[in-house]
């Protein structure tokens, strides 16, 4: 990885991770078993997080799961850059199965949209339980719009041995959190046509130093990056398709805090982080691919409608597509 990366990367492990929002744990529904939810969660007593994190850190390398820039604390940061934090709580660990994932991407790319995928917890100041939650996969793939039988059934299969390794190691009172309906429009995608390199790792390295930082001028943060094509030893064969594929964690400061923490808070909206976008190139092809979920889906699924909170998810689902054009890319259906 690059100088500007890592500079990059080395200020986003200081500050929040971006963007979501989330109904509130009153609302989750108590059934022993929902496939269709939005989400599920694992009330614990007490303050749970040390106890989760060596859970995260070393119970899930015994299913394959891998912890990628982990999130630890966020709430720290909201206090002291704003003053204040109702939360004693708020990490952002995000995992990725990169033996089911790789072969999956030969199939239908789009599943590195949840590549990784969030593992949350959170606590507020004003209780004394711990809560721990995923995104369900079978909502994860109707946003990406994955209908692909394959793909949906072994996706699916990992989360059967993440969750019997939850109630094995954390316990706690297991419910499921509900939703009425996904947005109309759901993810973000974008081509960049680039004319053929004499060395594609180079043109791939100077690619992400001038994207990155294209972000960045705007107040973004790049705070997560997990390169496919190095994430088992046998990789590039799997992928041989591809000429190169990864993907970024992308984080905005005002919008992580006034969603996450202060009155009216959503820590549960966590559940969508990291806000995931994939980057791609066929073998081959001159187009770079990207996609990303839009943040409505966050707003939408989880019932979010107090204004200042609509309006900042409006705004970024505005702004980063004018980024994206910015830089020369075209958005595609």
């Amino acid at each position: 990885m690059n100088i500007v990366k890592n500079k990059i990367l080395y200020f986003a492990l200081l500050l929040p991770v971006l963007l979501f929002a989330t109904a509130t744990q009153e609302s989750t529904s108590t059934t022993t078993t929902n496939e269709d939810a939005l989400a599920v969660f694992y009330t614990i007593d007490g303050d749970a997080q040390e106890k989760y994190n060596t859970f995260v850190e070393n119970k899930l390398k015994s299913i394959s799961f891998e912890l990628t820039d982990p999130h630890k604390r966020v709430n720290d940061q909201y206090e002291t850059k704003y003053g204040s934090t109702v939360l004693d709580v708020l990490s952002f660990m995000p995992v990725v199965n990169d033996e089911v994932i790789l072969p999956l991407l030969n199939i239908d790319p789009r599943i590195a949209g949840f590549a990784p995928f969030n593992m949350l917890i959170y606590k507020k100041l004003d209780e004394n339980k711990t809560h721990v939650g995923h995104l369900m996969p079978k909502i994860m793939l109707n946003i990406l719009g994955i209908e692909n039988k394959e793909v949906r059934e072994k996706f699916t299969a990992t989360f059967k041995s993440l969750d019997g390794l939850i109630e094995q190691e954390l316990g706690g009172q297991k419910s499921y959190m509900p939703y009425k309906q996904l947005p109309e429009q759901r993810m973000i995608n974008f081509e960049y046509e680039f004319e053929a390199p004499e060395d594609i790792d180079d043109f791939v390295g100077e690619f992400q130093n001038t994207f990155e930082l294209a972000f960045i001028d705007k107040g973004y943060l790049i705070a997560g990056f997990h390169n496919f094509m190095e994430g088992l030893d046998d990789a590039e064969e799997i992928l041989e398709g591809y000429d190169a594929f990864w993907t970024y964690s992308l984080c905005h400061l005002e919008f992580s805090y006034h969603m996450f923490d202060n009155e009216g808070a959503h820590p549960e909206a966590g559940l969508f982080a990291p806000c995931t976008m994939y980057v791609y190139i066929k073998k081959g092809s001159n187009k770079i691919v990207i996609g990303m979920l839009r943040l409505e889906n966050w707003s939408t699924t989880l019932g979010i409608n107090d204004k200042k909170r609509v309006e900042l998810v409006n705004k970024l689902d505005k702004e980063i597509p004018e980024v994206l054009t910015a830089y020369g890319m075209k958005a595609i259906e």
